[in-house]
C-alpha cells in the first residue's frame, strides 16, 4: 500500500513531460511561421500538421499511459500482496510470543499488586495489634538501641519524649536497664522468662516479668522482649499469702490460748490469795504485785490473741473518711509532743466501713507514728495523715476507693523486718505486744481493703527502695508510710449493679 503514492508520482512526471513537449513542438512551428514572414500555406499546414501530432500524441499517451499505469499498479500491488502475506507469515510467531509475553507481564503486575496489598493490610493488623496490647513490647538490636517499642511499653516505662525507636535502652529505662536485656539473645536460643526489679528515677521500685527471644530478619538479628508489670500482682500475691498464714496462724493460737488461758485463772487466783496474806509493808507484797501485773499482761495477750483468731464481724456504713482521720490523729497523737499534720478533703466521698474499728486501727497507726517520729533524730518529729481518691481510680465520677496514708520522718522499717510487720506476736518495741499491726491487718482484710507498708525516700534504715507514694506532706527526711485501700459506698452499688447485670 506504500506504493501507490510513488506510482501516482511517476504516472503525473510522465504526463508533464508529454505537456511539456506537446508545448515545444507548437513553438517550433509557430517560429517557422514568423520566420518566413509571411503566413505562407505550408507554414501554416505544418503547424496545423504539428498540433494534429501532438495532439494524436497526447490522446495515445493518455490512453495508452492509464492503461500502463494501470497494469503496473496492479502488478505492483499484487506483489506487495504476495510480500505482506509472506511477512506476516514470517512474523504470526513473533507476534503470537510478543502477545504471550504481554499477557504474563500484565498477570506478573496484578500479582505484584495483589501481594503488596496484602503486606500492607498485614502490616496494618500487626501495628493494630502491638499497639492494642496490654503488654509492652520492645525489639532491640545488637547495639542495644529500640527498633520497635509499643503503646504499653511506652505507658509501663513512663516513656514521653517522643518515638523512642533509635534511641538506647538507658534512655528508655531512665537510665537502669535491667543487666539481662544488655546481652542480646540469638535466634538459636531458647527463650528466657524472669521476673526482675527495675527501679526508675522517680516513684517505687516496680517488678517486670520479662519473656526474651532472638529473632533473625533482614536487617539483621534483633532481640524480642515482651514485659508486664507484676508490681501490684507480686503485692496481692504476697497478700494473699499473709493472709493464709494468719488464718492458719489463728487457729492454732486460738486452741493454745484457751489452755493458758485456763492454767492463768489458776495462777492469777493462787497470785491474789498469796497477795492477802503477806504484809502491805513487807518485801514480799511488792514481789506479788509484780507478779500479778506481769499475769495481767499476759492475760491480755491472751485475749487479744482470742479476738484475733475469732472472725470479726464489721457493722458496715457510710462513714465521713475526712472527719474519720481528723478524730484519729487528735486522739493518737495526744500527750505525744508530736505534730501531725492532716490532708482530707471534705468533697471526698463516704467510705462503707465500721466506724469503731476502723478508727481503732488508725489510731493506732498514728500512734506508732509518733513514736517512730520521736526515734528518728529529727529537730521537728513530723507525722503525716492524708486521705486521697485511690490513683486506680482518679478520672471516676464515682471512686470506689480510697487511700489511708500515715506517714513519719522515722527511721524507717529495717529490710529483715517488711515482711513480718503484719504478723502477730512480731514487735521491734520493748514493751510490744506484737498484735496492733496484726490486728490492723485484720480489720483492713474484713473491709475488703488491703494494707501495706513501705519507707519513703531519704529513710535510714537502708532501705533504697525510693517509694514516695505516701510521701504527700512535702516530708522528704525518710521514714515510713503505712498505706490502707479501703472501699467506698459506690464499691457496693457497682457490686450490687454487676449482680443485676449478670443475673
Amino acid at each position: 500500500m506504500k506504493l501507490m503514492p510513488r506510482l501516482a508520482l511517476m504516472f503525473l512526471f510522465l504526463l508533464g513531460l508529454a505537456v511539456i513537449a506537446h508545448q515545444q513542438l507548437r513553438l517550433e512551428a509557430a517560429d517557422l511561421i514568423i520566420s518566413d514572414q509571411v503566413l505562407s500555406a505550408p507554414a501554416l499546414a505544418d503547424w496545423h500538421h504539428a498540433g494534429a501530432a501532438t495532439r494524436v500524441f497526447l490522446e495515445i499517451f493518455a490512453s495508452g499511459g492509464a492503461v500502463v499505469v494501470l497494469v503496473v499498479w496492479l502488478r505492483v500491488l499484487r506483489r506487495a500482496a504476495e510480500h505482506s502475506a509472506s511477512s506476516l507469515e514470517t512474523l504470526t510467531p513473533l507476534t503470537d510470543a510478543l502477545r504471550e509475553l504481554k499477557q504474563q507481564e500484565t498477570e506478573q503486575r496484578r500479582q505484584t499488586h495483589h501481594a503488596m496489598a496484602e503486606v500492607t493490610g498485614m502490616r496494618a493488623i500487626q501495628t493494630t495489634v502491638l499497639e492494642g496490647i496490654s503488654s509492652g513490647v520492645l525489639t532491640v538490636d545488637p547495639r542495644g538501641r529500640i527498633a520497635t517499642c509499643n503503646r504499653s511499653a511506652r505507658h509501663i516505662l513512663g516513656w514521653r519524649d517522643g518515638p523512642p525507636e533509635g534511641r538506647t535502652l538507658a534512655e528508655l529505662f531512665q537510665g537502669n536497664p535491667p543487666d539481662l536485656l544488655l546481652s542480646p539473645v540469638r535466634g538459636d536460643q531458647q527463650p528466657q522468662r524472669v521476673e526482675c526489679e527495675w527501679v526508675p528515677r522517680q516513684g517505687s521500685p516496680r517488678t517486670l516479668g520479662m519473656s526474651l527471644s532472638g529473632i533473625d530478619t533482614p536487617q539483621g538479628p534483633l532481640t524480642a522482649v515482651l514485659f508486664s508489670d507484676l508490681t501490684e500482682v507480686r503485692r496481692l500475691r504476697q497478700q494473699m499469702e499473709l493472709r493464709r498464714h494468719l488464718a492458719h496462724l489463728g487457729e492454732v493460737s486460738a486452741g493454745i490460748a484457751h489452755e493458758f488461758r485456763n492454767n492463768m485463772g489458776a495462777v492469777m487466783g493462787y497470785a491474789r490469795l498469796l497477795g492477802h496474806e503477806v504484809s502491805p509493808d513487807g518485801p514480799a507484797h511488792e514481789v506479788v504485785q509484780a507478779m500479778m501485773s506481769e499475769l495481767s499482761q499476759m492475760d491480755q495477750l491472751i485475749r487479744d490473741l482470742l479476738d484475733f483468731s475469732r472472725p470479726q464481724r464489721m457493722e458496715l456504713a457510710p462513714v465521713n473518711p475526712a472527719a474519720l482521720v481528723r478524730n484519729a490523729a487528735e486522739v493518737g497523737g495526744s500527750g505525744l509532743g508530736v505534730r501531725v499534720q492532716v490532708t482530707a478533703a471534705e468533697s471526698l466521698p463516704p467510705l462503707l466501713a465500721d466506724d469503731t474499728h476502723l478508727r481503732q486501727s488508725l489510731i493506732n497507726l498514728v500512734r506508732n507514728a509518733c513514736e517512730a517520729a520521736l526515734e528518728g533524730g529529727n529537730a521537728t518529729p513530723l507525722v503525716s495523715v492524708t486521705v486521697t481518691v485511690d490513683p486506680r481510680e482518679r478520672g471516676r465520677t464515682r471512686p470506689r476507693a480510697l487511700l489511708l496514708s500515715v506517714t513519719d520522718n522515722g527511721p524507717g522499717i529495717a529490710e529483715e523486718s517488711r515482711g513480718k510487720i503484719f504478723l502477730p506476736f512480731f514487735t521491734t518495741k520493748q514493751s510490744g505486744t506484737g498484735m496492733g499491726l496484726a490486728q490492723v491487718h485484720k480489720v483492713v482484710i474484713a473491709h475488703g481493703g488491703e494494707v501495706h507498708a513501705d519507707n519513703v525516700s531519704g529513710n535510714t534504715s537502708g532501705n533504697t527502695s525510693g517509694n514516695t507514694s505516701g510521701n504527700t506532706s512535702g516530708n522528704t527526711s525518710g521514714g515510713a508510710c503505712f498505706q490502707m485501700r479501703l472501699p467506698t459506698i459506690y464499691a457496693e452499688q457497682a457490686r450490687q449493679e454487676h449482680d443485676v447485670e449478670a443475673a
